[in-house]
């Protein structure tokens, strides 16, 4: 036998700010298509309904629904996850470009990535992951063969 749904409710207040968070295009694609299902269930459609008119599976449009009947709005957002948090953090950060204010080593014209992390004895991929977040763009190192 199947189950039925929670009928869901809400506030003029809430729907309207589900309606411009469906409607948002600067929002992650998945909290858009979130605030969508909880509308289109909060206009009456079984999950089943929901699930064809936006191509999603009827168990994504059921987890939806609860979450959003205990805990509102807040809850189609992701919630933490576990695992290894970043090895990094704003010290590295206040390092990196606090060093970018020094001059480069001897035989540099300006910093590149590579040179960065060597001397601040981190990955590349760190350096240029933060440099990235901040806008900056530093010369790649070019193969001293290119003409």
């Amino acid at each position: 036998m199947a189950r039925v749904a929670q009928v869901l409710t809400c506030t003029p207040e809430e729907k309207s700010a589900l309606i411009q968070l469906s409607r948002s295009r600067s929002e992650e694609a998945r909290l858009v298509e979130r605030a969508k299902i909880v509308l289109l269930c909060l206009d009456g459609m079984r999950n089943d309904e929901v699930a064809r008119e936006l191509s999603i599976r009827p168990n994504t449009v059921g987890v939806w629904r609860k979450r959003f009947s205990e805990q509102g709005i807040p809850g189609l957002r992701d919630q933490p996850r576990s695992g290894k948090p970043a090895t990094y953090g704003p010290e590295l950060k206040s390092r990196i470009l606090s060093q970018l204010e020094q001059s480069p080593p001897d035989g540099l014209a300006r910093w590149d990535g590579g040179t960065l992390a060597q001397v601040l004895g981190v990955s590349d991929d760190i350096v240029w992951r933060i440099l990235r977040k901040e806008g900056i763009q530093l010369a790649r190192r070019r193969c001293q063969w290119e003409v």
